[in-house]
């Protein structure tokens, strides 16, 4: 300030002082985190100007920047400017300097968010070319059937268990935040929707990795206990008289009419046995499913600052609502297997994970950590660990859904050995025309829990697909450590 003072005050020749504005980013990850800035708006000034902000400020206008502009806009200096009668400016005098904004901490862990980011990338074109090798394979012996089975989509959030705390939240594709101006057209015209934040606003049929909310709702409830035994048939024979058969995945492998035979409750997570589910969430009843989906934050907000979708957990009321029909039983048993109408955003089932992996506690997903100010000196804001809900049970009910989740991350992560993961599966059916999402769940260590995470691949065929991306974020994550 000091030297531009001088050069406007000596009135330099062939000096001219201009205002101007820089954004830097020390990274080209985050992109959806971070946001951007802008000149404000009509509808912008109209927030900020009361707020002492100048028409020509540049204010947050999404993610991080728009969250928490309130911390980081500074304070505008006072010049006092003398002038000649014919408007000739003699002298400029700084009476008050300029403040800077403060210093905004989040809780994501760069490293970590870069190395989710590479995995993500990595593992989108790991699984394509597995879709397309096994595309080629059908076509060759004449048993393809055409269908959308490009990837055009995923999404990884990794949470804190214990705190809830979002440490990455990655989207495939992305962009480089420092380019977003200059490529904003090129960026909105991509068929993928690079600008689009799947992480916290895509909206996802959970599959089987809702199989372990229903589990605890019906030990819970009494509808069954640990030692309760159902037996796979590969068909709900229940409802058979009226047309109604649904079927487990595994009667329909190959055609060859396999069966899961009997199962307890962790036998049932670890096979996802779709009639073991259907049979529980028949008994459970929606109401009462609803309840817990509810106390693991799916189809709830999750506390973060930045813009989210609430989902929709199904239910009778708004089943009739969306599509004008009756809720059935039928769509009950679905629910109970993470289809019907439930929708979730990554972020919540991450955040689901950390509560199933901790005991049935929920914690806020607020990704402020802290404030300070532009100095340092003094500590603004500082984040405070907030319970949600709690989910309440036998520790017995947990040991058996955790231990069938400890089998499914042993079988779909056998070359990983840092340390032992908890994981569920989840395939979520969008039509015959459609390729499947695959969705991936998993906490780690097992035994004492650090880190959970979420993993949707949009047409990626099967939840297990995923475990390659998983593996690389865990690998990333405790080698970091």
């Amino acid at each position: 300030m000091k030297l531009i003072a001088t050069l406007r005050e000596n009135n330099i020749e062939g000096v001219n002082i201009k205002e101007s504005y820089v954004r830097e980013y020390a990274t080209s990850a985050a992109a959806h985190i971070l946001g951007y800035t802008g000149a404000m708006s009509d509808s912008d000034y109209a927030k900020y100007k009361d707020q002492g902000y100048s028409a020509d400020a540049a204010v947050g206008k999404d993610g991080a920047e728009y969250a928490f502009e309130k911390y980081l806009h500074g304070t505008n200096g006072t010049v006092r400017t003398t002038s000649a009668s014919d408007g000739t400016v003699i002298s400029k005098e700084y009476i008050e300097e300029p403040e800077p904004g403060n210093n905004v901490y989040l809780t994501i862990d760069i490293a970590l968010q870069e190395a989710a980011e590479l995995a993500l990338e990595n593992g989108v074109a790991s699984i394509q070319a597995k879709i397309d090798s096994k595309k080629e394979q059908q076509i060759a012996s004449g048993t393809y059937k055409e269908k959308q089975d490009v990837i055009d989509g995923a999404s990884v959030v990794v949470v804190n268990v214990k705190t809830g705390e979002p440490l990455a939240i990655a989207n495939w594709p992305t962009y480089d935040p420092s380019e977003l101006l200059e490529k904003y057209n090129e960026l909105l015209a991509d068929k993928n929707a690079p600008l689009y934040n799947r992480a916290l606003q895509g909206g996802y049929a959970p599959g089987s990795t809702f199989k372990p909310c229903t589990a605890i709702a019906s030990l819970t409830e009494g509808i069954i206990n640990t030692g309760t035994t159902i037996q796979c048939t590969g068909r709900y024979t229940r409802y058979e008289q009226y047309g109604f058969a649904p079927l487990c995945w595994i009667y329909t492998q190959n055609n060859q009419k396999l069966t899961h035979g009997y199962l307890n409750v962790t036998g049932a997570i670890q096979n996802s046995c779709n009639i073991f589910f259907y049979s529980a969430g028949h008994d459970l009843g929606i109401d009462k499913l609803d309840k817990y989906a509810a106390e693991f934050g799916l189809g709830e907000s999750t506390g973060i600052e930045l813009p989210e979708s609430t989902g929709n957990m199904a239910n009778a009321k708004n089943h009739e609502e969306l599509t004008g029909e009756p809720w059935t039983i039928g769509q009950t048993m679905q629910a109970a297997i993470g289809q019907s109408d439930s929708l979730f955003t990554p972020l919540q089932l991450a955040e689901y994970c950390a509560a199933v992996a901790n005991g049935g506690e929920r914690h806020s997903a607020s990704i402020l950590k802290s404030v300070r100010s532009y100095s340092y000196g003094d500590n603004v804001y500082e984040r405070e660990d907030e319970v949600l809900s709690k989910v309440e049970t036998a520790q017995y009910n947990w040991d058996a859904v955790h231990e069938g989740m400890r089998l499914v991350g042993k079988s779909s992560l056998p070359s990983y050995s840092i340390t032992s993961v908890a994981a569920k599966t989840g395939t979520a059916q969008k039509g015959d025309s459609i390729a499947n999402d695959g969705i991936f769940i998993c906490y780690a260590p097992f035994d004492d829990p650090e880190i959970a995470m979420a993993i949707v691949v949009q047409k990626g065929g099967a939840g297990a697909n995923c475990s390659v991306i998983a593996q690389e974020i865990l690998e990333a994550y405790f080698s970091l450590k």
